[in-house]
């Protein structure tokens, strides 16, 4: 206003959107900006500036969009354009009051942008454009503009018709909201504990924004905004996304099918998904972990949503994944021949530490192998290939035993690392003991020990589980991008989720750890962190965001760890069993309308008792109802499930926070609809059972 530019005052991260207010001579401003993420409109950003005028007078706001290809590199930026993106240069042209710009020597690369609103005037480079557009905000009135960018690889027809088939901003704005609403819905987790349920909300959210329709099929890079997909970060993406899309978990998984597989059934390291054809690298190792895991994650997808057409389709995958595992043994153990460097010789997953090698007989591959084998030998069994279940049944008990006689330190009493191709142990602690732990290879003795090492101050930190032990030859809170001895919050999550049983205090302890650093006062202090979003990793020294502001296999990871940690889910082949883990002064966990087993369920547990709207396995007291019935309810309580049977209906109201509570009971479950008020304790439950009315 009057050559004079307005003062951002606050920004709002909101699942939808991101919104920022402004100041500017009396005017109330807001800028929301948002990507709808539905349905076909995928390739298209949208911009909605709304302006107050609370004054007696008319007021003249020029509002200029200055568009810049690639983006700016501002100092401390983690993600930088490269030299490519750099070089471009384009060229523009006006078409029906919006700009075309075109990537020079590249005609297919072309985005549009636009607005309902004239533009004023227009300054245009070959590294983007200024426009400006005037607007008149009434006296004591409102004004609303819009802004929209479209973008394809299909040249400039397709770029305008996506622009021009685009919903008007507004609708597209209410889609947005709504769809994040729906998924939030999906699988309602509530725990006692404020921070943890602020953070399955979140990761509810950002495994969905970084999910992708590229050419080749659905997948999610783990570096933004390239199009590599890597297998293993899709195996334990899928653990969390079978929850709340599992529709989206199929599309990958068929994805690796179709375009990850090596000659002899072999799982590749990556796929560059918008190559046309798709091309893959494995790196030249014989075997890494994403061939293992792969059979992990299509079991957990089967055990999860029975959908038995995808297992047929997927079953020729992972029977290859499981016969090139065999191939590689090499008497009871698996080896990987590497002798190289960096990803080319290591073949886990801290596969980018330079100058380093992790190859041989690895422990945490072993694991892998032995756990993958197993659960192959259960899905044999479903397919009726009954040479194949026996085969990698003995395969995964003869490997489980080579780990524990062969991979053990005779310095440390805990597992080696690896034996190198040369045949020499190394015996460093690092993060990776936990994989015998988690995937079923360690005893009860040797679990406890190495859990106790990994909640030691030498690992354990206020955000998390370093890589390395801080009294190890080869630590280093930053070097080999935190490898070393930093902290990255997916191992983490496989500490915590592996201390369930032996201590659901240290479950909770690492679910809040994980998450605490997204909530610090001065996020700034802490570098390249947002509120909102799960940073990728960590300095292990002075804990500040040394990779990318969100990691996008994070989130997903969190939401396995709250449905299989806390709430105990062990989707199996066989049925469902459900043993919830709490610390003991946790009175409740809940969960509403999750999608498991092949159907929807609801479940609380109380008490020692678990309630359930499906017949489950369970070693606690169990009461199986017949329905979820809680559109029949209504509260103002963070969570709130009815269930009812042919005789009863149970209610069940849980807070995190203190608070009077309303609750609602409409017919059919009463005769008329009852009031209740509920003065309720921070992490309190109440538990109303009703006889049905006839």
């Amino acid at each position: 206003m009057d050559g004079q530019k307005a003062t951002p005052l606050e920004t709002v991260l909101a699942p939808a959107y991101q919104e920022t207010s402004f100041a500017a001579q009396g005017l109330h401003i807001r800028k929301r900006t948002f990507v709808p993420m539905h349905g076909d409109h995928l390739q298209i950003v949208h911009m909605i500036v709304d302006i107050q005028n609370p004054s007696e007078q008319p007021q003249d706001v020029a509002i200029i969009c200055d568009v810049h290809y690639p983006g700016f590199v501002w100092p401390n930026a983690y993600k930088i354009p490269d030299q490519t993106q750099r070089s471009k240069r384009l060229e523009h042209k006006e078409h029906n009051n919006v700009i075309v710009s075109t990537t020079v020597g590249r005609e297919d690369e072309v985005r549009v942008f636009g607005s309902p609103e004239r533009p004023l005037t227009t300054y245009a480079t070959d590294r983007g454009f200024s426009r400006t557009y005037r607007v008149t905000v009434p006296a004591r009135g409102a004004v609303r503009s819009a802004y929209m960018m479209a973008i394809s690889g299909n040249g400039e027809r397709a770029a305008l018709a996506t622009y021009r088939k685009a919903a008007p901003s507004e609708e597209a704005l209410a889609q947005a909201t709504a769809l994040y609403e729906r998924v939030s819905e999906r699988g309602y987790v509530r725990t006692p504990d404020a921070m943890i349920n602020r953070a399955i909300e979140w990761a509810k959210i950002n495994t969905l924004r970084v999910q992708h329709r590229f050419p080749a099929g659905f997948g999610f890079t783990n570096d933004p905004s390239q199009d590599i997909v890597v297998v293993r970060d899709v195996a334990w993406y899928a653990l969390g996304s079978d929850y709340i899309t599992p529709d989206f978990s199929r599309g990958m998984l068929e994805l690796i099918a179709q375009h990850g597989v090596e000659d002899g059934g072999k799982i590749t390291e990556f796929i560059e998904a918008c190559a046309d054809p798709p091309r893959r690298s494995d790196y030249d190792l014989n075997i890494n972990d994403d061939t293992p895991l792969i059979a992990c994650a299509v079991y957990h997808h089967y055990a999860v949503t029975r959908d038995r057409k995808t297992l047929e389709r997927l079953w020729p995958m992972v029977k290859g994944a499981c016969d090139w595992i065999l191939s590689q043994m090499r008497g009871d153990l698996v080896y990987a021949h590497s002798i190289e460097a960096n990803v080319w010789g290591i073949s886990g997953w801290r596969n980018i530490i330079p100058q380093s090698q992790i190859s041989g007989a690895v422990t945490e591959v072993n694991a892998e192998c032995a756990y993958a084998l197993r659960l192959g030998s259960q899905l044999a069994r479903e397919m009726q290939d009954e040479a194949s279940r026996e085969r990698y049944a003995a395969a995964a008990d003869s490997i489980k035993r080579g780990i524990n006689t062969k991979l053990v330190s005779d310095r440390t009493g805990l597992y080696l690392l690896n034996i190198d191709p040369e045949g020499e142990p190394h015996h460093d602690l690092t993060g990776d003991q936990i994989f015998p732990v988690l995937f079923g290879v360690a005893d009860e003795e040797r679990k406890r020990k190495i859990l106790d090492t990994l909640y030691a101050p030498e690992f354990w930190t206020p955000f998390g589980v370093r890589t390395v032990g801080k009294h190890q030859a080869d630590y280093d809170p930053d070097h080999g991008v935190q490898l070393l001895g930093g902290v990255w919050p997916n191992l983490t999550a496989w500490v915590a989720y592996s201390s369930k049983s032996y201590s659901p205090r240290r479950l909770v302890s690492g679910m809040r750890n994980i998450w605490k650093i997204s909530e610090v006062e001065n996020p700034k202090a802490y570098q390249n962190v947002v509120p909102g979003l799960f940073p990728e990793r960590l300095s292990g020294q002075n804990f500040k965001s040394r990779g990318m502001t969100m990691s996008p296999w994070v989130p997903p990871t969190y939401l396995w760890l709250a449905y299989e940690g806390l709430l105990g889910f062990e989707p199996r082949v066989d049925g469902l069993h459900i043993n919830p883990h709490l610390p003991s002064d946790w009175k409740w966990v809940g969960v509403r309308n999750v999608r498991v087993a092949g159907s929807t369920m609801s479940c609380v547990y109380y008490r020692r008792t678990l309630f359930t709207t499906m017949p489950v396995a369970s070693r606690s007291k169990l009461v199986v109802f017949d329905e979820d019935v809680t559109r029949y309810i209504a509260a103002d309580a963070p969570f709130c499930v009815a269930m009812r049977d042919g005789e009863r209906t149970a209610v069940f109201v849980g807070t995190d926070e203190p608070g009077i509570y309303r609750l609602t009971i409409n017919p059919p479950l009463t005769r008329s609809s009852e009031e209740h008020s509920l003065e309720l304790r921070a992490g309190d439950a109440k538990l109303i059972m009703l006889r049905n009315v006839s």
